[in-house]
């Protein structure tokens, strides 16, 4: 039914087919040069959903009943579109098109058409890539790949020098060291060493003769260098040396020796050396002045 006004005293009466211009707005459209509303989004990695609405004219006074869409200049597809309603396309994208729309108003002998227009769809940034653990970053930008952190360094003491980016480092485990060492064990980054100052020496007096007694505080069977040089008077030999075995954590004795003169002193030194870790050793000394 046509609607009359009256201007300045003139009835003017506009058809009854006169459309709406934008019956349904869509959110975040945007409105192309020929009055369509175009709005693109992502559906998934290979598919894009594209709602088109407006009503506008498209002939004359006619608004549009169907639209027409080329995606990059392709093939044409064709899509019912009344003033009253949305009409959607979907298309197979992963990336930026051009999507282009024109409306039609269908009749007897064809269609009148207006305009094209394009919307241009860029695609949304992919999400970065989430790297493995001991990668030098967290993420890198989609496209791009992981790289592998460099090694950790290890302190010493661990059970090797460097480990993978992310993984921790472990402390290694004791070092035995060989029979009679010091101590049983040490820390991985240190050496085992052998017993050291593990002897001692007690010479008494036993009726003329002298009783040298040596002591081997070691786990390791020592051999023994008994020296004494005199240091006062003129009796007596000048030098007197004696080799003496001690057993491990043992005393060996030297009782072959007489007791010095009086006014005559002599200062002894016992040396001993054991077998450690095919090596031979000193295991320690011991010295002591007697006199008469």
């Amino acid at each position: 039914m046509a609607t009359a006004a009256c201007i300045f005293g003139v009835v003017m009466v506009a058809p009854a087919d006169t459309p709406t211009l934008s019956p349904v707005p869509i959110a975040g459209a945007e409105v192309l040069g020929n009055g369509y509303d175009v709005n693109c989004t992502k559906s998934n990695d290979n598919q894009v959903v594209c709602t088109i609405a407006g009503c506008p004219r498209v002939h004359e006074d006619l608004a549009g009943d169907v639209v027409n869409t080329r995606v990059n200049g392709g093939g044409q597809s064709e899509l019912s579109k009344s003033c009253d309603n949305v009409t959607s396309q979907t298309v197979n994208a992963a990336g930026d098109f051009t999507l282009s729309v024109q409306g039609c108003r269908q009749n007897a002998f064809g269609s009148d058409c207006g305009a094209w227009a394009d919307y241009r769809y860029t695609a949304p940034a992919a999400p970065p890539v989430q790297c493995p653990p001991g990668s030098e970053t967290p993420t890198v930008p989609a496209g791009q790949q992981c790289k592998q952190a460099p090694p950790v360094q290890c302190p010493p003491g661990s059970e090797s020098p460097t480990v993978p980016a992310g993984q921790q480092c472990k402390t290694a485990p004791p070092k035995q060291c060989p029979p009679g060492s010091l101590n049983a064990t040490v820390p991985p980054d240190q050496q085992c060493a052998p017993p050291a100052n593990a002897v001692s020496m007690n010479i008494t007096r036993e009726g003329l003769n002298a009783n040298v007694a040596v002591t081997n505080n070691s786990a390791l069977p020592a051999e023994c260098a008994y020296t004494a040089t005199r240091a006062s008077g003129l009796v007596g030999p000048g030098t007197v040396n004696r080799n003496v075995s001690v057993p491990p954590n043992g005393t060996g004795n030297i009782t072959d020796m007489l007791w010095p003169p009086p006014l005559v002193s002599y200062n002894t030194k016992v040396t001993c050396t054991a077998s450690y870790d095919g090596k031979r050793v000193t295991i320690g000394e011991a010295t002591q002045t007697v006199g008469g």
